[in-house]
């Protein structure tokens, strides 16, 4: 560098010795063009980015009402199915407690009827082993079968007291009872039969104690009854005998 040059240099009066030049033609203009367009450039980006924040911020949210009354509307829903399923439960047990209600009472009524008659054979037990005290023997009749294939036998007595006149009937062997059966016992005059009361079996042997006015009678037959309500005879002879008079 020449002597001059750096010394002017180190004044920092170098940019005075330099000769000025004229830009080019149109310089000024592309350079503004340049900054016009940045300018419109970050403009745009930042348009974009708003409207993109816009769409972000404006996403349509269901409203609070329209979500509380679609979990209504389920639950309702829900409700409408379990109403009927619970209403067809309640009517089935109903059913069922009804059924088992009938049940219990019928086995009541049987169990009942069973002690009754329990008891009735007990009394007639006991009034044939009671020993005889100023009793008179009227009459002694063996019963025997009355139709074939059974081995049934019997025994009625006629015996006389202060009381007046009975019958003792026992026998053994007999066809085994179903249901309501009973054996009654049938004091006949002519042919006409008299009710000498019923009488129930423990394994085949049974027992009656009948008392009656004085009469005469001239037959005596024990029938296999249905039950213990019949007048007049229904069933077979089981047993018979004739009387005699004492």
């Amino acid at each position: 560098m020449p002597a001059e040059a750096e010394g002017a240099f180190r004044l920092g009066i170098m940019p005075l010795t330099v000769q000025p030049v004229q830009p080019p033609s149109g310089m000024k203009a592309r350079i503004l063009a340049a900054v016009a367009e940045a300018d419109r450039a970050s403009a745009e980006e930042s348009k974009t980015g708003a409207e993109a924040l816009t769409q972000v911020q404006t996403v349509p949210v269901k409203p609070v009402v329209e979500i509380v009354s679609a979990q209504k509307k389920d639950k309702n829903k829900a409700k409408s199915w379990t109403t009927p399923t619970l209403a067809a439960a309640a009517a089935a047990l109903l059913i069922v407690s009804a059924a088992l209600y009938q049940q219990v009472n019928q086995l009541n009524g049987e169990s009942n009827k069973l002690a009754v008659q329990v008891q009735e054979l007990q009394q007639q037990l006991e009034a044939v082993e009671q020993p005889p005290t100023g009793i008179q023997v009227n009459s002694v009749v063996a019963l025997t079968p009355a139709i074939p294939d059974i081995v049934a036998q019997g025994l009625a007595t006629i015996v006389i007291d202060a009381k007046g006149m009975h019958l003792i009937v026992q026998a053994e062997n007999l066809p085994k009872l179903t249901n309501d059966e009973a054996f009654q016992v049938w004091l006949l005059k002519e042919g006409k039969p008299v009710n000498a009361d019923t009488f129930l079996t423990n394994d085949g042997t049974g027992a009656l104690y009948y008392t009656f006015a004085p009469d005469q009678y001239d037959q005596i037959a024990i029938t296999h009854e249905p039950d213990t309500k019949g007048l007049q005879p229904r069933g077979e002879i089981v047993l018979a005998g004739k009387l005699v008079s004492g």
